[in-house]
Parts: C-alpha cells; sequence; structure tokens
C-alpha cells in the first residue's frame, strides 16, 4: 500500500506540474528565445496550452488494448519514461510546432500514468481506504500546479530562466519510473477478461451514462482554465509587474489546501453529497465572475470579485469534483470493462478540456463562465440520478449496482483448453481462482 501512495503523489506531481508548465508567461519567454522565429498570437497560444490535454484524448484511444496487452506495470515503466524525454525536449527553443508536437506525447505519456495508478489503487486497496488513496493523487495535482506557479513567479521577469519550470516535472517523473519497478502487477486473468468482454451491450448502458456524466465532471468546472490561464485572469487584479504571477499562486495555493481538506470530508461523507455541494459552491463562484465583468462595477471592485471568485472555483473543484472524478472512477465500473470505461471517461475529460482551454482566450469570461454553469448543472442532474453510492462497497457490490446483474464471464485455460465460469469480485478473487488451477 505504502508503494502505491507513493505512485499516486509522485505520478501527480508530474501531472500537476506537466499541466500548468506551459502558461503565458513561459510560452512568451519561450517565444523570445526560439530558433526559428514566430509570432506570437492568441491562437498559437491556445494550441500550445492545449497540446497536453490533446496527447491525453489522444491517448485514451489506445490505452485500454495496450494497458490490457502490456499489463499495468510495464505500461507505467514505459510510459514514465516516454514522458521524461518528452518533459526535456519540450524545453529546447525551437518553434511553437516542435513544442506543440512534444507536449502531445508528453500528454500522451502523461494520460497512460494517470489512467495505471488509479486502476491498482481499486485494485489491490481495502473498499475503506480508496477514497482516502484517491485524495491523495489529487493532493499531489495540486502541489505539482502550486511548485510550478511557485518556480514561475521567481522566474517571470526574467525570461532566459524560462527552462527552469520544468524540473519539477522532470524530477517527479523520474520518481515515478522508480516506484513503478516495486509496484504489484495485477493477474494476467484480469487481462485476459477484459479483453473478451464486450462493452456494446445493453446491461452496461447505465456504466456508458455514468462515464459521460464522470467526464464532464471535471473539464466542465472550468478549474483548468482558471489555472492555466490565471496569469491572464489575474493580469490587473494586483498593483505589480508580478500581478498574474501572484495570482496564479494565490488560486493553485488555495486549490492545494483544499485538497488536504478534503481527505477527512471524503472519509466521512458520502460521494453524492460532496460532489452536489461542491457544484452549489461553483455555481455561486460563477455568478461572481458574472458581476465583476459588468460595467456598473468599478475596476477594484470587479478584481476583487475576480479573486473570490477564483478562490471558490479552487476550494470546490479540489474539495469535490477533482477528487471524485479519480476515485469513483476507478472503482464504480465492472471489473470486466473497467479499463474500457476508465479510458472512456478520461477521452471524454480531455476532448472537452481541449475544447473549453483553447477558446476561452478567444471569447469573454462571462461566455466562458455561461459555459461553465451549463456543464455543472446538466453533469449534477445526470450523475444525481444514474451514479450508485460507492463509498464503502466492495467492486462486487458496484458492479452490481451497474449493471443489476450478477456478472459471470468465461476465462480460458491456456494449458487445458478448458472453459471456466467465474464470478468477478476483485483482482484478489481472481488470483485465487488462477493459483487453484
Amino acid at each position: 500500500m505504502n508503494v502505491l501512495i507513493c505512485a499516486y503523489i509522485f505520478s501527480g506531481l508530474s501531472r500537476g506540474s506537466l499541466v500548468t508548465s506551459m502558461s503565458t508567461v513561459i510560452i512568451t519567454s519561450y517565444h523570445k528565445y526560439s530558433f526559428i522565429k514566430f509570432e506570437l498570437t492568441k491562437p498559437v497560444i491556445s494550441a500550445v496550452s492545449v497540446a497536453v490535454l490533446t496527447g491525453s484524448a489522444l491517448g485514451s484511444c489506445v490505452a485500454a488494448p495496450l494497458i490490457n496487452r502490456f499489463g499495468r506495470k510495464r505500461t507505467l515503466i514505459v510510459f514514465s519514461i516516454v514522458q521524461i524525454i518528452s518533459e526535456i525536449l519540450c524545453i529546447i527553443p525551437v518553434h511553437w510546432v516542435y513544442l506543440f508536437v512534444f507536449r502531445i506525447v508528453a500528454g500522451v505519456a502523461s494520460n497512460f500514468i494517470m489512467s495505471v495508478v488509479p486502476m491498482l489503487c481499486a485494485e489491490f486497496i481495502q473498499p475503506k481506504l480508496r477514497g482516502i488513496v484517491g485524495s491523495v493523487l489529487n493532493a499531489s495535482i495540486c502541489c505539482g500546479i502550486v511548485l510550478t506557479n511557485l518556480v514561475q513567479y521567481f522566474i517571470c521577469l526574467q525570461d532566459q530562466l524560462y527552462w527552469i519550470i520544468i524540473i519539477i516535472p522532470v524530477a517527479s517523473s523520474i520518481l515515478t519510473l522508480i516506484i513503478s519497478f516495486k509496484l504489484q502487477e495485477t493477474s494476467q486473468l484480469v487481462g485476459k477478461v477484459e479483453n473478451t468482454t464486450k462493452i456494446f451491450q445493453k446491461q452496461y448502458t447505465k456504466c456508458f451514462i455514468v462515464a459521460f456524466g464522470l467526464g464532464f465532471m471535471l473539464s466542465g468546472t472550468g478549474i483548468n482554465t482558471v489555472l492555466q490561464y490565471s496569469t491572464i485572469i489575474f493580469k490587473n487584479s494586483f498593483n505589480s509587474k508580478k500581478s498574474s504571477s501572484i495570482g496564479a499562486l494565490i488560486s493553485s495555493s488555495i486549490n492545494m489546501i483544499s485538497s488536504f481538506i478534503a481527505v477527512p470530508i471524503i472519509r466521512k461523507i458520502h460521494r453524492k453529497k460532496i460532489i452536489s455541494s461542491g457544484f452549489s459552491v461553483m455555481l455561486i463562484a460563477y455568478i461572481l465572475y458574472i458581476i465583476s465583468q459588468q460595467n456598473f462595477i468599478l475596476q477594484d471592485q470587479s478584481n476583487t470579485l475576480v479573486i473570490i471568485a477564483s478562490c471558490l472555483i479552487s476550494f470546490a473543484c479540489a474539495s469535490s469534483s477533482s477528487p471524485m472524478c479519480y476515485i469513483v472512477n476507478s472503482e464504480v465500473f465492472p471489473l470486466a470493462i473497467k479499463t474500457k470505461m476508465m479510458v472512456i471517461v478520461m477521452f471524454i475529460n480531455f476532448s472537452s478540456l481541449i475544447t473549453i482551454t483553447f477558446i476561452f482566450p478567444l471569447i469573454s469570461l462571462t461566455n466562458n463562465v455561461f459555459i461553465y454553469i451549463c456543464f455543472v448543472i446538466m453533469m449534477l442532474i445526470v450523475l444525481m440520478i444514474y451514479l450508485p453510492e460507492t463509498k464503502g462497497k466492495t467492486l462486487q457490490e458496484n458492479s452490481d449496482k451497474m449493471t443489476n446483474v450478477q456478472l459471470q464471464k468465461t476465462v480460458i485455460d491456456e494449458q487445458n483448453d478448458d472453459s471456466v465460469s467465474i464470478t468477478i469480485a476483485d483482482t484478489r478473487q481472481c488470483v485465487e481462482i488462477a493459483l487453484q488451477k
């Protein structure tokens, strides 16, 4: 269990620092020292900003078959290496297209890592501890964001030091690689069951509806744009040349603190109550955003409202939708289709993130906020109706609630070529059956 927690911490640090390592300030510094000169336009900034998310979406398309074929542990090792190499190459100032391509590669690798680690958590950690351990992943992502913004604060006025921003992602990726060698591999029996199970069946309809809700639950809150474009949002909020960096640091720090506050909350309160409470706070924050952009509001009052709204968004997301997205995604789906459904959730998540992150600089803050409000209301309705309560439940209990049947799958004994009917309860049961044979 200690090894899994370390994997959560290092992979989370890597993810958080990677996504926020190319803010507008860093991209501007990269532009000044690029070997091949280019015009730094808003579409270019948007493209570079969504590159990691684009890679994550592409990775989701191929994650399930590769993870099932090569195993959780081997996949984690290979893509940790890929992420380290791509992160280092990203910092070489060539051209925005070069940066875009290698950020995509880093995003693909990061998606595989963030898919495998929650799977291992759900399969090897006791039901009562899954929520706590899952919240560790969210907290480590928030810590990665804070550390990146802290580095940015010190180098934002020194363009030649922009490359320092990549140290945290590279270091945490190296630690993820080291710890991955000590992780326990899931039984090959699980991979056989997943590979032979077809997900497009009537009994899995509810799984697809929940996957849709979970996929939009995190991206629809707008937290990624608040953190990714915090240097733009807070540009005029403080009377300082470092206003953008100060605002980004404040927002990400609240995000991190809230993630630690979420740990005891997740342990005591049911999942659906946490989700509904968090979404309610977000709606209040969105209203403050809209008010701050009205003409009758003075500039100082507008800046104050923007700061308050951003802090509320960071608090609500870090203590509700963000940890719930990872925790529920890893425990709600039947084991026979878990890998496939988890990557579907991630694909929906990253696809919507790409869209809202790309269009953020191109439209007004008010219009962006209206999009988030629609997402939040829609996802709240879907999840409250279709998502079962998973707190303290075994994987088999969650499976029964999602399918309303006792799932039984056939696994082929390669040695005797016999068919053996087994019930998919969890990984430990699969391992026991394999050992008995």
